[in-house]
């Protein structure tokens, strides 16, 4: 009976968590990375933007947006999802300097 049961694969609720949450840390560092890469590459294409002649409606709009960006209050110590979403938002804000050219 030992030998039987020796043999057997682990099946047990604890062992199939243990697994699945093996993995699901392995899909948060691959999800985390995507989303802060695509976040630095919209970054990168306006600032790239910014580099060009603007109109004046454009200027108009870059004052406010840089308003926006210098005031914001993150508290990136805490890890909050909070302080991401604050992050992406004012990136959003960004996009129409891009998006007018």
């Amino acid at each position: 009976m030992k030998r039987k049961s020796a043999k057997k694969p682990e099946t047990s609720p604890v062992r199939h968590l243990q697994l699945e949450l093996r993995e699901l840390r392995r899909e948060l560092r691959t999800t985390a990375r995507v989303y802060a890469q695509r976040l630095e590459r919209d970054l990168a294409v306006t600032t790239e933007a910014l580099a060009e002649k603007l109109t004046r409606e454009q200027l108009h709009r870059v004052r406010d947006i840089a308003m926006a960006v210098r005031n914001r209050r993150l508290r990136p110590e805490k890890g909050r999802r909070k302080d991401l979403r604050k992050i992406e938002n004012l990136i959003s804000d960004l996009r129409p300097l891009v998006d007018d050219e």
